[in-house]
């Protein structure tokens, strides 16, 4: 391994450190009361390491963001060409349900929600990555399913807004006000039930 290749591996282990310290400390303590030297130090770094790879807090609450949205609210490969409709549609939510329940979605919204007065620019930050960002992957899955024949023809993008606006009344908003909410017992009936209603409105055989 050359001098170089060796130093990439070790910035890119040192960022990666960073940013599991600074999950951890932001979900912990909130993002006002997070502190760039605790961070550092829970990463075995030093604050100038920190600093070189992120220039402020804001910057690397955003990069954390980033990361958690990025495995979590990606839908490329979710759906399989044999999946019916209703299979199809029931990955999709189950998708979004792990992004919000498992990979810490509900939390990063509470913090940012707490932040919208002090920070309103972080608060866009947010919400384009986790609503805009996020958005653009469930069309592309919606209109996937339009083009295989398993949704009629239809505004993908008001689709999308009106099946994620039914998984957030019924799941996301009350754990919004519970930092220990969990997915309910009957997670799975209300699932059906939300498809239930989607597909009467976009289902193949539905009416225009």
């Amino acid at each position: 391994m050359g001098l170089e290749t060796h130093r990439r591996k070790v910035s890119a282990q040192k960022r990666a450190a960073i940013l599991k310290a600074a999950r951890v400390n932001f979900l912990r303590n909130g993002y006002s009361r997070a502190g760039m030297a605790d961070i550092a130090r829970e990463a075995d770094v030093s604050t100038a390491t920190l600093y070189k790879h992120f220039a402020s807090k804001e910057t690397l609450f955003t990069a954390v963001v980033k990361e958690a949205s990025r495995g979590s609210g990606n839908y490329d490969g979710v759906i399989a060409p044999e999946d019916s409709p209703r299979d199809a549609i029931y990955k999709i939510c189950r998708t979004y349900l792990s992004a919000q329940f498992e990979h810490g979605a509900n939390a990063l919204m509470r913090i940012v929600i707490a932040e919208v007065p002090g920070a309103p620019e972080l608060a866009r930050d947010m919400y384009e990555i986790l609503g805009n960002r996020r958005s653009d992957t469930l069309i592309k899955a919606i209109d996937t399913l339009i083009e295989q024949g398993k949704l009629r023809p239809h505004d993908s993008a008001f689709s999308m807004r009106l099946g994620g606006g039914m998984l957030k009344e019924v799941f996301v908003w009350p754990a919004l006000f519970d930092a220990e909410a969990a997915l309910p017992p009957d997670t799975e009936e209300k699932i059906q039930g939300v498809i239930d209603a989607f597909l009467a409105l976009y289902g193949p055989g539905s009416a225009d």
